[in-house]
């Protein structure tokens, strides 16, 4: 995953009560999801998982095409 600076979501970057933080809210709870699909469980900070679960997923992929 790309690198982002600290603190790139706090509330004095973007407001945490609008709608376009419930949709940010949403898509890291799915995210979380495909993670721990990959890699049961988990823990901790996302984006240190994202891209092993990512590869592993690809992994399979390749293997089920074959």
């Amino acid at each position: 995953m790309k690198k982002r600076p600290d603190r790139f979501l706090s509330e004095d970057e973007i407001d945490h009560s609008g709608v376009p933080f419930d949709y940010i809210k949403e898509l890291h709870a799915y995210l979380w999801r495909v993670v721990r699909a990959a890699r049961p469980g988990t823990n901790g900070i996302l984006t240190n998982h994202v891209d092993s679960a990512v590869e592993k997923l690809e992994a399979v992929r390749r293997e089920l095409d074959k």
